[in-house]
């Protein structure tokens, strides 16, 4: 008896040993990525002319310039769903943009039933895109990469040029088409394919809106184009920068719009370097 208790104990501090260590390798991998996105912010800014004058009237109104701050970062109050018909997961995430080089590592924290810890981490960095999810932040439950995910990745950075006006005037690599007096669509070649997504405006010239028509989504093995939207409001001050304080994302399913993602900006301001 007094052998199985310590056979017990020894498996009991196993495991937790094995979780710290686990833990810390995901936590140093994001770091590492987070260092990389930085490394990355040198590219000379592209030419002015070739942006659409509805992007850069956006972009010089709410505190986009040229040779602005290389990062930004963000954190946001939100809550997501997995898969319709699932109960919404409140999150509180942190991200950190490029302005130069596209790119952004997203890292979320949340609790699944009110008491699991969740761990999520979303990022494109030197056109790789991932999205890596983990119980406390060891036990995987989510591993996506590819050339499919990087394309996808890029599509989110284009979709949320309104939260990182600097990258408007200064990211190298996208190239731009006026679709209409309201619309321009912007575009970044990735491993997977041109990465697509057009900004709706409104008549005030603010960014309220973006879709895409082709984004992978992932539906068990496969990753299936799928037609996505997202809406944006309620434009604040955050310090320099007039950005969009709401905004939620939705795939449009044959069976109608799966909002998968709805939250506020909390903070905005040019990352600490």
């Amino acid at each position: 008896m007094k052998m199985l208790l310590i056979v017990a104990m020894l498996s009991v501090v196993g495991l937790v040993v094995a979780h710290f260590a686990l833990a810390a390798r995901f936590a140093a991998g994001t770091d590492a990525a987070i260092r990389r996105l930085i490394a990355a912010q040198t590219s000379a800014p592209p030419d002015e002319a070739a942006i659409p004058s509805l992007a850069l009237a956006f972009a010089a109104r709410n505190g986009g310039q040229p040779g602005g701050p290389a990062t930004m970062t963000i954190t946001q109050k939100a809550e997501m769903k997995l898969a319709p018909g699932q109960d919404w997961l409140p999150i509180e995430a942190t991200q950190i943009s490029g302005t130069r080089d596209p790119g952004f590592v997203w890292q979320a924290r949340g609790r699944m039933a009110a008491i699991i810890p969740v761990v999520v981490v979303d990022g494109y960095v030197a056109g790789e895109g991932w999205l890596e999810a983990r119980l406390a932040g060891s036990v995987p439950v989510a591993n996506s990469r590819g050339a499919d995910v990087s394309r996808g990745e890029a599509m989110r950075f284009l979709a949320e040029l309104a939260w990182n006006p600097d990258a408007i005037v200064n990211s190298a690599g996208l190239t731009w088409r006026q679709v209409d007096e309201r619309t321009v669509e912007v575009a970044l070649q990735t491993e997977g394919g041109p990465a697509r997504v057009r900004l709706g405006f409104d008549a005030d010239g603010d960014v309220v809106s973006m879709e895409a028509d082709d984004r992978p989504r992932a539906v068990g093995d496969q990753n299936i184009a799928t037609r996505w939207i997202g809406r944006f409001s309620g434009y604040a001050r955050f310090g320099n920068y007039r950005l969009p304080r709401f905004g939620e994302v939705a795939w449009v399913l044959p069976e109608g719009e799966f909002v998968y993602w709805r939250g506020e900006i909390v903070t905005a301001e040019p990352a600490r370097q």
